[in-house]
């Protein structure tokens, strides 16, 4: 009796032993798998119709993403607050601007209510349309929602001095994942969604795409 219970003991730790190592490769697999999981479910696809949605500009006038007369970059990105957003659109100021002058446009989106967003266009000197989005209604339509967690919210305010809610007026702590789109005639050309806050698209790949 003593034998055979030990035979049976070591025959669990075995199968044991074997189901753990099948949940470890399960879950490795799926670490190479997620990041690119995630990038499938962020972000309109190319050829998708733009939506028709209504936004003010901080210089109030009414800009539709279905009826944009010219190509368009439309730059989706966190807030004022950010410092990788600032460092993108004064790029894109710098490279591209002047380069598609009077060839597309440019637009950049955010959650910021619209003094706050008028404030970063004034003291950057932007020369592209910026837009406030306080309902988050284009994230949403371009699918590229990221909702900061409370605690972080909260993290954001006491160690930097980040009010994300006073910026956008909304309690909702929705932000854009760093996006770039291109519109041309009225359907998605170009998608560019990054699901890490520290990257950006790069500037020589949307100029190749208009």
């Amino acid at each position: 009796m003593a034998w055979g219970f030990k035979s049976l003991l070591r025959h669990h730790k075995y199968s044991q032993n074997l189901y753990q190592v099948k949940i470890m490769k399960k879950i490795i697999t799926l670490s190479f798998l997620l990041p690119t999981l995630l990038f499938a479910m962020t972000g309109l696809k190319i050829g998708d119709k733009a939506p028709k949605l209504e936004l003010e500009s901080t210089d109030s006038k009414m800009v539709n993403f279905s009826k944009l007369k010219n190509d368009t970059i439309v730059v989706f990105y966190r807030g004022a607050w950010c410092p990788y957003c600032i460092k993108q659109l004064k790029s894109i100021e710098l490279d591209i601007a002047k380069k598609i002058k009077g060839k597309a446009d440019i637009i950049a989106v955010s959650v910021d209510r619209s003094k706050v967003a008028k404030k970063m266009k004034d003291e950057y000197k932007f020369s592209f349309v910026v837009l406030s989005d306080t309902k988050a209604k284009s994230l949403k339509a371009f699918n590229i929602v990221n909702k900061l967690d409370d605690k972080l919210v909260k993290k954001y305010k006491a160690s930097y001095k980040i009010d994300v809610e006073a910026d956008s007026g909304e309690t909702h702590h929705m932000v854009a994942h760093p996006a770039v789109f291109i519109i041309k005639d009225g359907k998605i050309a170009f998608v560019d969604v990054q699901t890490d806050y520290k990257v950006r698209t790069n500037n020589q790949d949307i100029l190749k795409a208009l």
